[in-house]
């Protein structure tokens, strides 16, 4: 899943480059792909007492 949201925010930047006129939708991406690894780093730390980051 880490990788899909790399992807989208290749394709966004992507998007950004060849495309200016689609800066909303390559900001939609960006958008998603935020909320998506918060989703999945709070589903991967939701049993820990600390996250899963280096303590």
């Amino acid at each position: 899943m880490e990788f899909l949201t790399l992807v989208l925010i290749l394709v966004a930047a992507l998007f950004i480059l060849r495309k200016p006129e689609k800066e909303q939708a390559a900001f939609r991406m960006l958008v998603v792909s935020t909320l998506l690894m918060i989703f999945l780093f709070s589903l991967a730390t939701r049993g820990g007492l600390l996250p899963g980051l280096n303590f």
